[in-house]
């Protein structure tokens, strides 16, 4: 195999992380950009290039596929990323003590469940607007409990802080996907993949 067919083959690998529709519509064309560019003799994809490569696919699997035209539903996905993107920096939610920190299976599943409830309320699944109500709920309750026991000289004051502001963006999210307004997005749109 020769280094050009080599270099196409990896640079086709990494297309691969592209969602299907966009691949089949722009795969020849940005692999033609790529293989204009490549050095004499390059083997491999340069590593910005495909950090660039993998950056976009992820992007385009995970951004908020909401029509601007459905303001309160895109704010309401944007919340939620928020929230996992905050669970995923470990910001210290109560119940923190001084020297504790999260573990990183608590930090994976919330950031999961955060980035799963996004991805699906931003393609129309009316299924994840009913979950992630209830995911908030129960954390509200969670919350709650912990303000009520926490102990003022074990817990910092910016772990509450941090709590009450994270429930906070929660709760907006929950008041903007289950408004009216948001329910007619719902309706209107068949889930996409």
């Amino acid at each position: 195999m020769s280094d050009s067919e080599d270099l196409e083959r990896r640079y086709r690998r990494l297309l691969a992380c592209y969602p299907r529709a966009f691949r089949h519509g722009h795969e020849q064309e940005i692999l033609s950009v790529l293989m204009a560019g490549a050095g004499d003799g390059q083997h491999w994809p340069r590593p910005g290039e495909a950090a660039d490569l993998i950056r976009s696919a992820i992007w385009m699997r995970l951004r908020p596929a909401v029509p601007r035209s459905q303001p309160t539903v895109f704010w309401a996905v944007t919340l939620m990323y928020v929230c996992a993107a905050l669970k995923l920096l470990g910001v210290p939610i109560l119940p923190a003590t001084p020297g504790s920190s999260a573990h990183p299976l608590d930090i994976g599943i919330s950031w999961g469940v955060f980035a799963l409830l996004a991805w699906a309320n931003g393609r129309g699944h009316n299924w994840a607007r009913v979950l992630f109500a209830v995911w908030v709920g129960v954390h509200s309750i969670a919350l709650f409990y912990d303000v009520a026991h926490v102990s003022a000289s074990s817990t910092s004051v910016w772990a509450v802080i941090a709590s009450v502001v994270f429930w906070l963006v929660e709760i907006s999210a929950v008041v903007l996907i289950l408004s009216k307004r948001s329910g007619a997005y719902y309706r209107q749109t068949p889930a996409q993949s």
